[in-house]
Protein backbone atom coordinates (compact mmCIF):
# COMPACT_ATOMS: atom_id res chain seq x y z
CA UNK A 1 0.00 0.00 0.00
CA UNK A 2 0.85 3.49 -1.08
CA UNK A 3 -0.81 7.18 0.15
CA UNK A 4 -0.83 9.45 -2.82
CA UNK A 5 -1.38 12.72 -1.61
CA UNK A 6 -2.10 15.69 -3.82
CA UNK A 7 -1.76 19.62 -3.45
CA UNK A 8 -0.68 22.15 -5.68
CA UNK A 9 1.42 21.05 -7.48
CA UNK A 10 3.24 18.31 -6.03
CA UNK A 11 2.75 14.88 -5.28
CA UNK A 12 3.56 13.24 -2.04
CA UNK A 13 3.81 9.27 -2.12
CA UNK A 14 3.84 8.21 1.78
CA UNK A 15 4.86 3.95 2.36
CA UNK A 16 3.28 3.33 5.80
CA UNK A 17 4.03 -0.10 5.64
CA UNK A 18 7.90 0.95 4.78
CA UNK A 19 8.56 2.58 8.12
CA UNK A 20 6.68 5.78 6.99
CA UNK A 21 9.48 6.87 4.37
CA UNK A 22 8.09 9.71 2.27
CA UNK A 23 8.99 11.01 -1.10
CA UNK A 24 8.26 14.06 -3.60
CA UNK A 25 7.06 13.32 -6.73
CA UNK A 26 8.98 10.90 -7.19
CA UNK A 27 6.67 7.04 -6.61
CA UNK A 28 9.04 3.85 -6.33
CA UNK A 29 7.69 1.09 -7.39
CA UNK A 30 8.15 -2.96 -6.99
CA UNK A 31 8.30 -5.01 -10.68
CA UNK A 32 5.28 -7.33 -10.93
CA UNK A 33 3.80 -6.73 -7.61
CA UNK A 34 0.44 -5.05 -7.72
CA UNK A 35 -0.03 -2.14 -5.40
CA UNK A 36 -2.89 -0.11 -3.44
CA UNK A 37 -2.89 3.62 -4.05
CA UNK A 38 -4.68 5.37 -1.60
CA UNK A 39 -5.00 8.83 -3.02
CA UNK A 40 -6.53 12.20 -1.57
CA UNK A 41 -5.80 15.38 -1.84
CA UNK A 42 -4.79 18.39 0.34
CA UNK A 43 -6.41 21.45 -1.41
CA UNK A 44 -8.49 21.22 -4.26
CA UNK A 45 -9.71 17.67 -6.82
CA UNK A 46 -6.62 16.31 -8.46
CA UNK A 47 -6.37 13.37 -10.89
CA UNK A 48 -3.46 10.61 -10.26
CA UNK A 49 -2.62 8.89 -13.48
CA UNK A 50 0.42 6.90 -14.60
CA UNK A 51 -0.61 6.03 -18.08
CA UNK A 52 1.08 3.12 -18.48
CA UNK A 53 -0.31 1.19 -15.52
CA UNK A 54 -3.81 1.93 -15.21
CA UNK A 55 -6.53 3.71 -15.58
CA UNK A 56 -6.61 7.58 -13.46
CA UNK A 57 -8.37 8.23 -10.11
CA UNK A 58 -9.50 11.49 -8.75
CA UNK A 59 -8.03 13.05 -5.42
CA UNK A 60 -10.17 14.68 -3.31
CA UNK A 61 -10.20 16.62 -0.47
CA UNK A 62 -11.56 15.02 2.56
CA UNK A 63 -12.51 11.60 0.57
CA UNK A 64 -9.93 8.61 -0.42
CA UNK A 65 -10.28 6.54 -3.90
CA UNK A 66 -8.09 3.61 -4.14
CA UNK A 67 -6.82 2.38 -7.36
CA UNK A 68 -4.39 -0.72 -7.90
CA UNK A 69 -1.67 -0.83 -10.72
CA UNK A 70 1.05 -3.07 -11.27
CA UNK A 71 4.15 -2.38 -13.10
CA UNK A 72 5.22 -5.38 -14.99
CA UNK A 73 8.97 -3.84 -16.18
CA UNK A 74 11.89 -2.19 -14.46
CA UNK A 75 12.58 1.09 -15.72
CA UNK A 76 11.36 4.59 -15.20
CA UNK A 77 8.18 6.44 -16.33
CA UNK A 78 5.86 9.21 -16.09
CA UNK A 79 2.89 10.46 -14.46
CA UNK A 80 0.48 13.06 -14.27
CA UNK A 81 -2.26 15.25 -12.37
CA UNK A 82 -4.93 14.75 -14.98
CA UNK A 83 -7.02 17.00 -13.64
CA UNK A 84 -7.20 21.09 -14.41
CA UNK A 85 -6.00 22.34 -10.76
CA UNK A 86 -4.69 25.66 -11.52
CA UNK A 87 -2.37 27.71 -12.58
CA UNK A 88 0.74 25.20 -11.86
CA UNK A 89 -1.03 22.07 -13.23
CA UNK A 90 1.30 21.79 -15.90
CA UNK A 91 3.85 21.27 -13.40
CA UNK A 92 2.75 18.83 -11.37
CA UNK A 93 4.11 15.50 -12.98
CA UNK A 94 6.21 12.73 -11.09
CA UNK A 95 8.44 10.08 -11.44
CA UNK A 96 7.85 6.42 -11.04
CA UNK A 97 10.91 4.23 -11.05
CA UNK A 98 10.42 0.32 -10.79
CA UNK A 99 13.18 -1.57 -9.24
CA UNK A 100 13.41 -5.57 -9.21
CA UNK A 101 11.91 -6.85 -6.17
CA UNK A 102 15.26 -7.16 -4.48
CA UNK A 103 16.23 -3.66 -5.01
CA UNK A 104 13.45 -1.93 -3.84
CA UNK A 105 13.87 -1.90 -0.07
CA UNK A 106 17.30 -0.77 -1.03
CA UNK A 107 15.68 2.40 -2.84
CA UNK A 108 13.27 2.79 -0.31
CA UNK A 109 16.32 3.03 2.66
CA UNK A 110 17.70 6.13 -0.04
CA UNK A 111 14.77 7.78 -0.06
CA UNK A 112 14.74 8.26 3.34
CA UNK A 113 17.88 9.64 3.90
CA UNK A 114 18.05 11.54 0.09
CA UNK A 115 17.14 15.39 0.18
CA UNK A 116 15.45 15.85 -3.08
CA UNK A 117 12.66 13.05 -1.41
CA UNK A 118 11.16 15.97 0.97
CA UNK A 119 11.35 18.74 -1.28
Amino acid sequence: RIEAVAQQWAWTFRYPERGGVETCNVLLLPVGTPVDMVVTSKDVIHAFWVPRFAGKIDAVPGRVNRLRIQADEPGRYEGTCDEFCGIGHARMRFVIIVHRPEDFSAALAQARTAPEAKQ
